[in-house]
């Protein structure tokens, strides 16, 4: 079946039904009316009049008005000059009608409910649920029928009818497992209000390469640690060589760009309180806050990540809450690889030295030990086989090095005990995957 958009096959008593006493109707889905595809408004108006060019129909006022069947505008309860009071029976019948919004008037005149056409555009995949809100503030609502949608929602209902108005706003998701995310505000569309009349909504959805696990991974490691915190003032946060203000900081627990998306992306489809923080933001309805070009994860306005793997600082861009695009200098990024004996115990030291500098070379008492990005010592226990490091490239100037060129390197380690010391040669160049192996021999002569 599909949507029914002639009055030939509305047949009364199968697919409709009058009551001329109550002034309702009914639509039933039976016959060719099947609930998910509907009626259009167009259609149901043209049935009416055909039915009243018959004595058991037009000896009643006509039930309905249509305006301008092209922007979707329609009435109940009146023929434009009248009013009468009709209207649809229930709920499932007004969520069959299709391609416009209406008005339901009583018969002194009164609006009692306003609905507006609410009709997506763009493809989603097979099943998708896209979801509502009328106010900023709303727990998200389901559209009735999943797939793409076509239907009116109810924004206005008097002391009878809900009491509520509702119509400034209006704002649509579809949030998919494993599929790129949309929303789509009045302002998408250049409209500034909802009413009796259709609105688009420009929501589409595609297959999101960058998902790197299934739901039920994110309570384990690293996701159960990746977390979102909200805040009502500016935080501070240095990038570089400044410091910038951020509203929305998202803790990446050492995961990879990748994994801090997926575990972001879940948190925006669940339906509580996602604020790490003594906020409450509903994940559903919280804007997006990141998105990939390529291989570069980008974050919204105001969202700032934290604690991110060395070998990613590169591959990220931020937007600050002035909306200025910040990134972290290019930094250099590798790994220094111990064997067992320079691990054992957690006891063994390393340190890094510049070969040379206008300052001081290695092997003399002016030797100068490299700093990271951060300007810390690369320097430390050996607690692990592979320790990252990283290397602010295009700023380092210690020792009056010349920033932006790379840096020939010397690492000394050793483990008390158990390994002889060892030095180690290298190069740190203008790329992220240096290795640096520290093999050392095992120490059977140490007391």
């Amino acid at each position: 079946m599909a949507k029914i958009t002639s009055k030939s096959l509305l047949d009364v008593g199968t697919e409709l039904t009058i009551d001329t006493t109550a002034k309702t109707f009914t639509l039933i889905a039976a016959g060719d009316l099947v609930a998910k595809d509907g009626v259009t408004l167009q259609a149901l108006y043209s049935k009416f009049v055909q039915l009243w060019t018959q004595p058991e129909y037009n000896e009643f006022p006509f039930p309905m008005y249509a305006i301008d069947a092209k922007s979707g505008q329609f009435q109940f309860g009146t023929d434009g000059q009248t009013f009468s009071g009709w209207k649809p029976a229930t709920d499932a019948t007004r969520q069959m009608l299709r391609d416009g919004g209406w008005s339901e008037y009583s018969a002194a005149g009164v609006l009692q409910r306003q609905y507006v056409g609410i009709v997506s555009l763009g493809d989603v995949s097979t099943g998708a649920q896209m979801y509502f809100q009328r106010n900023a503030v709303d727990l998200p609502t389901d559209f009735t029928f999943d797939d793409e949608v076509n239907e009116g929602i109810q924004v206005f209902g008097d002391a009878s009818n809900g009491n509520f108005d509702k119509r400034t706003y209006f704002k649509a998701f579809v949030r998919e497992q494993g599929k790129k995310y949309k929303s789509s505000s009045l302002a998408d569309t250049g409209q500034t209000a909802t009413g009796a009349y259709t609105v688009n909504v420009l929501l589409s959805n595609e297959d999101d390469l960058k998902i790197t696990a299934a739901d039920g991974a994110m309570t384990g490691a690293p996701y159960s640690g990746i977390d979102v915190t909200y805040f009502g003032t500016d935080q501070s946060k240095t990038i570089g060589a400044g410091s910038y203000p951020f509203r929305i900081v998202v803790d990446g627990n050492n995961a990879t760009l990748e994994q801090i998306y997926t575990k972001v992306q879940y948190l925006l489809r669940q339906d509580t309180d996602i604020d790490a923080g003594a906020g409450n933001v509903i994940g559903k309805t919280a804007n997006e806050l990141m998105y990939f070009v390529g291989d570069t994860l980008v974050t919204t306005q105001g969202v700032f990540i934290e604690n991110l793997q060395a070998n990613d600082i590169n591959r990220v861009e931020f937007f600050d809450h002035n909306n200025v695009k910040r990134f972290y200098p290019y930094s250099a990024a590798g790994a220094l690889v111990s064997n067992a004996v320079l691990t054992a115990g957690g006891t063994g030291y390393y340190r890094m030295y510049f070969v040379d500098t206008p300052t001081g070379d290695y092997g003399t008492a002016d030797a100068i030990t490299v700093n990271d990005k951060d300007g810390l010592p690369i320097s430390g226990a050996i607690a692990s086989a592979s320790i990252g490091f990283t290397f602010d490239y295009d700023g380092n100037v210690q020792g009056g090095r010349t920033a932006g060129t790379d840096a020939a390197i010397v690492v000394v380690a050793g483990n008390n005990g158990s390994a002889k010391p060892v030095v180690a040669t290298g190069t740190i160049s203008r790329s992220k995957g240096i290795t640096i192996s520290l093999v050392a021999e095992q120490d059977r002569a140490f007391i």
